[in-house]
Formats: structure tokens, sequence, C-alpha cells
């Protein structure tokens, strides 16, 4: 990337931020001054969120999105925020919940030990991949995909499909359009990891911020967050393959902190804020819709139950559901006018009234099974019970005493019904997990990847761990210890599985880099009370994150996709910008998917697959002659044909092509590229 396209592309970045910084601290100032620091952090990033997902969804919405038209939704915003009126009756004190029960000396060296352990882990697995490719057959098959396809088009009005007979174009895709903030303005991929790992760091504060409210102690409070970062899928999705669950999972925990800090204050901010939060994660994945409801439904019955007036515990439900709705509505709407069917590919026929049918899903009847599927057939749970350990590592085995521990002490006076509701919505969580098509992901009584899609299970472990933490202050000492040491072993071990710590070298400087970087806040504390100086080391760190940030874009781009796989080299090679890419047939997801990469440095090829959408379902043409006509209407310089499933295979795609009169230009095991006649 030629530097002056960086510094434009980095001038671009930091006023879309500051726009959406400025907006946010607006509304903060004036609705939420009564936060405390921490949950004002939280609050803030939940509305940033919104902001950035705004500025970017409207313009998509209206078919005009580029670099300038975000701007422009960026001024907007800041426009909207002034508007915003303060709180009626203003309240400036902060509003911090009753401390709960002292930590030991000892709590606190192991909350320490583990924290720092993870800090380090996450620091070495963030510092090792920030200057690699993307990896990992979702984001390049699909999630880059789809961003590349908006910023060509400047338009969300389209599926943008790219394997046939599955369904990831009709996914809800907030998480996407925060991806895009990172895209958009360089035209290129080199940052995206970094919105990801942050919105993971984000999850183990809300998590820790649960705890505190429901009065946890603090050592325990900290411990509980920092074993949530360390889920091993929690590190494998956010940093090598810069998955946007993190998203879904960090607004989760922000928006049940928001609805418990509700019940204690009653304050109707704290209520939209929770809706807000929930918003950005139902429209972050379909398992964000499920959590999303679960919430609300268990929050407004166990409230029912305890014979709060039906009125307002049914009016609270409906407008932190219906906002929730609301970050889902903008991707239902867009399934519904391209497929007729907003959750496609499911069926919506209550009472058997079809209201929105769709066709049979091909993929979910071959390895769309379900944990609780297995539960009657033995021979399989070994097998299953590994995969979900490799996801989870030990954190469920301790969570589960967490959520037994409010159950039983359910009716003591001292009880806190808040408490209660944690439980039972991590319990619903948790069987809605094992219910979930694909949660088994495999073929029939072979749940081989189901450790992948253990990342549906995180948000019953969200809502159960800060119960751990809850229960270490007010169980008998020798079971405090125990669960401590449970949560410092999930830590632990998951942080060393999860971000992949591979050398004591690679620790140690993970290490530095962490003091480092808190030398540097608290440096900045110390000066806060000094503005020319602190205006001084803050031009610094700008300075200094610039060029790091042009280091990373070198050390991705140099090579980018060049040493993975020859054909794919090939064909960068061949068709760097500016070029018609098809792809065709099937490759083996055991190495690096083509789509992404095919899309070139600056997203400056337009790529496609080979086939046709019938009932809303892309397909593959049956017959040769179909095929050739395709080619030839699609007029593509270079068309990528997979070598089967389990390849070398002699796939049918490539015998038609080659038929066609298709020159072979590049071949590996799993792919083989070629050009259209004539070139």
């Amino acid at each position: 990337m030629p530097l002056q396209d960086f510094l434009v592309g980095t001038a671009l970045f930091a006023t879309m931020l500051g726009a959406v910084a400025m907006a946010t601290a607006i509304v903060v100032r004036r609705r939420l001054r009564h936060l405390d620091p921490l949950e004002k952090a939280l609050a803030c990033i939940v509305i940033g969120s919104a902001l950035l997902i705004g500025v970017h969804v409207v313009p998509m919405m209206l078919g005009v999105l580029d670099r300038f038209s975000v701007l422009v939704a960026c001024a907007l915003a800041v426009g909207l925020a002034v508007l915003v009126r303060p709180a009626a009756v203003p309240d400036h004190r902060e509003d911090r919940p009753s401390p709960g029960p002292p930590s030991r000396p000892a709590s606190w060296a192991a909350a320490a030990i583990a924290s720092a352990f993870a800090a380090a882990a996450f620091v070495a697995d963030l510092g090792r991949w920030a200057g690699d490719e993307l990896v990992g057959v979702d984001p390049l098959t699909f999630h880059m995909p789809n961003i590349g396809r908006w910023i060509q088009t400047g338009s969300l009005w389209q599926i943008d499909q790219f394997v046939p007979l599955q369904s990831q174009g009709y996914y809800p895709n907030n998480g996407d359009v925060v991806l895009l903030g990172t895209v958009l303005p360089w035209h290129n991929d080199f940052l995206v990891r970094f919105p990801t790992a942050l919105f993971l760091i984000v999850t183990g504060v809300a998590v820790s911020a649960i705890a505190r409210e429901l009065r946890a102690p603090p050592s325990a409070a900290i411990l509980a967050g920092a074993a949530c970062v360390s889920i091993p899928i929690a590190g494998l999705a956010s940093i090598p393959r810069a998955l946007p669950d993190s998203l879904l999972w960090a607004m989760l925990g922000c928006g049940v902190l928001f609805i418990l800090r509700h019940a204690r204050t009653q304050r109707r901010s704290e209520l939209v804020l929770a809706g807000v939060a929930l918003a950005i994660a139902c429209g972050t994945k379909w398992y964000g819709l499920t959590s999303l409801a679960v919430a609300v439904v268990v929050w407004t019955l166990v409230r029912l139950a305890q014979r709060e007036a039906p009125r307002r515990a049914l009016g609270d439900a409906l407008l932190v559901g219906s906002i929730g709705a609301l970050g889902a509505a903008v991707w239902l709407v867009r399934n519904l006018v391209e497929s007729g069917a907003p959750f496609f590919p499911v069926n919506i026929a209550p009472f058997g009234i079809t209201l929105f049918g769709a066709p049979a899903d091909v993929l979910r009847d071959l390895a769309g099974f379900t944990v609780a599927g297995y539960l009657d057939q033995p021979r399989v749970l070994p097998q299953l019970a590994r995969e979900i350990a490799e996801g989870l590592g030990p954190l469920p085995v301790v969570c589960l005493a967490g959520v037994l521990v409010p159950v039983v002490r359910a009716r003591r006076p001292d009880g806190d019904r808040r408490v209660i509701v944690v439980a039972l919505a991590a319990l619903v969580l948790a069987v809605v997990y094992a219910v979930t098509p694909f949660s088994a992901l495999g073929l029939k009584d072979d749940p081989s990847l189901a450790s992948v899609n253990t990342r549906y299970a995180v948000p019953a472990l969200l809502l159960a761990a800060p119960l751990v933490a809850w229960a270490i202050g007010r169980v008998p000492r020798s079971f405090a210890l125990i669960l401590e040491a449970g949560l410092a072993i999930a830590t632990i071990w998951g942080a060393s599985k999860g971000f992949e710590l591979s050398s004591p070298r690679e620790f140690a400087l993970a290490l530095v880099a962490l003091g480092l970087l808190v030398a540097v806040g608290w440096g900045g504390w110390r000066l806060r009370r000094r503005p020319l100086a602190l205006a001084a080391g803050a031009c610094v760190v700008v300075l200094v994150g610039v060029a790091a940030m042009h280091r990373i874009a070198q050390r991705v781009n140099d090579a980018r996709y060049l040493d993975d796989d020859p054909a794919v080299a090939a064909l960068l090679r061949l068709a760097p910008t500016g070029k018609r890419i098809a792809h065709a047939g099937d490759w083996s997801i055991g190495g690096l998917s083509p789509i992404w990469p095919s899309f070139g440095m600056r997203i400056g090829n337009e790529v496609e697959f080979v086939g046709y959408f019938d009932r809303g379902w892309l397909r593959r043409y049956p017959d040769a002659a179909s095929f050739a006509a395709a080619l030839e209407r699609g007029r593509y310089d270079a068309l990528v044909v997979g070598r089967g499933f389990y390849p070398p295979q002699d796939t049918a795609e490539q015998r038609w092509a080659i038929d066609a009169g298709w020159r072979t230009i590049a071949l590996s095991e799993r792919l083989r590229v070629l050009v259209a006649p004539g070139r």
C-alpha cells in the first residue's frame, strides 16, 4: 500500500472515530453522568458501537456507501447528539453498587496471577497474528467477502453468497459492519483483528462488572472476567480468525449489566441502554437473537412470579425487547426483500400456519446435528464431550456450581432476586445451546467439528461466571477456595490453549509489552491535571500508534496470501485488481479458502460463484452446457475451480471448463486456476 494511501486512510479513519467519540461523549455527559467510571466506560462502548454501526448502515441502506458518505453520516450523528436533552433532574453523584464481601490476600494473589497470565497470553497472541493475513474458513468465505461486496456496491440490498446450498448471506451482520469500519478507509483488511480483540476485552470487563453489581468479592469478580476472556474458543475465534462473535458477547454482557442496574436504581436511561446493547448483540449472529429472547423472557417471568406489578414488568420487557429487536430489523427486512423469508432458511409457521416459508436446508440435514440429539447415544458422547472441552475448557464445570448455589439459597431472606434471574437465564441459555442446530457440527454420529460451534455456549458462561464470583463470597471458606482455584485453573488453562502460547520467550516479551502499556496508562493518569504535558504525551502515543499501524499494513500486504496455496498465489499475480474472477466446484476446508484472497489486496476484483439462485439458495449448474453459458455471460478473466472435498478429485466443473476451452495456468492439490479462451 503506498504511503500516501495509508495516510489518507488513516486520516479518514481517525475522523470517523473522532466523530463517533464526540457524539458518544455528548450523549453520555447529558444522560448518564450518574454512572461510575467503569460502567460509564462500558456505556460509552455500547453507544459508540451503536453509532459506528449506524454511520455505516444508513449509507448502505441508501445505496451510497463510500468513505465520504460515512463522514457525512458521522456529521449527522454529532448533530443529532447535540439535540439530546440533558436529564430532567441532573444527578451527578456516582451510583456504585454496595460493596460485596472483602477479598483475602490469597484471593487477590490468585486473581492477580491468573489475570496477568491471561493478559500476557492475549498480548502475545495478538502480537503474533497482527502482521499476518486473516485465516479461517468463515472469515475468508463469507464475513470478509460480504464486506468487500458492500464496499463495491455501496449497498446492503443483495444476498452475497459464495458457496452453494449455504445461507451465510442471510446472517445478521452488525459484527461485519464493525469490521467494515476498519476496512473501508483503506480498502484493506490489515486492522481487522483489532476490533474483535478489543470486544473480547470488553467482554471480560462486562462480566466483572456484572459480578460487582451482584456484590461479589472484588478479587472474584476480576477472576470471573479473566476466566471468560480465556475461554479457548473465544481466543481462537477473536484473534486469528477475527470472527465478530466477541461483539455479541460484549454487548450481551453490557445489556445484562444495565438490566441488573435498572432493577436496583429504576433509572429509565439504563433500561434504554440495556436495550441498545442487546440490539447490537441481536443483530450480530442468529444466536444473539435467542440470547435476547432468553434474557428478556426470564427477567420478566421472575418479576411476575414475585408478584411485581404486571403492567410495569411487561412494559419494561416491551421496551427492552423492542429496542433489542431493532438491532436485527434491517437484516431481516433485507432477507424478506431478497428471499421472502426474514429468517431464511427457517420456516416461520406458528400453530402450523406458514407465515414465511423457506425451502429445505440440505446442509442442516447433512451436518446440522445438536448436542441434545446425542445425549442418548453413549457411543458418540465421549467424542462430543472432548470437542466441547476443547472449545470451552474446564470453565463449564466450575460454572455449574456457581449456578446451583443461588438456586439452593433462593429462599433465604438475604437473597437477591437478580441472582436468581441470572442463574435461570444461564441455565436456559445452556439448554438453548444444546438444541441449537449445528452445535454438534459434523456428519451423522461424528461431531468432529463441534468445538468450533461451542461459541454458541459462551453466552451461558458469561452469565454463569459472575455467579461463581458471587458464590465465593457466600459459601463456606473451604468451598470458596475450591471455586477460586477452579476459576484460576480455567483462566490459565484456557488462556494457554485459546491464545496458543508457544514459547517462554514469547510470553516474556508479552509481559514486557504489557508492562509498558500499564506504564503509559499510569503516566497518562498522573498527567491528567497538566493538560499541556498530557497533550504532548498523547501526540507521542498517536505517532507511535500510526507508525505501528503502517508497519502492520506492510507486514500483512508484502506477501498477502502468496505463501499458502500456489494456485491462489498464481491467481493474485495474474489478477491483482480490476478483474472479474469466478469460482466453481467444491474445495476442502482443510486449507485456505480462495474467496476473500480473490478480491485482491485493495478489493479491486469482482468475485462471483458460477451458479444461480433458486428459491433463495445459490445452486451449482447441473450440466456442461449451462455452466459454459454462464461462463460466457459472466465475461470472467479467471476461474478458480475446487478439486473436491477430498482432493485431488476430478470434479465435473474442471472437465466442463477445460472442454469449454479454458486454459489451466496453475494447479495445486486443492484448486485449479484457469483463464478464458484466447487469454
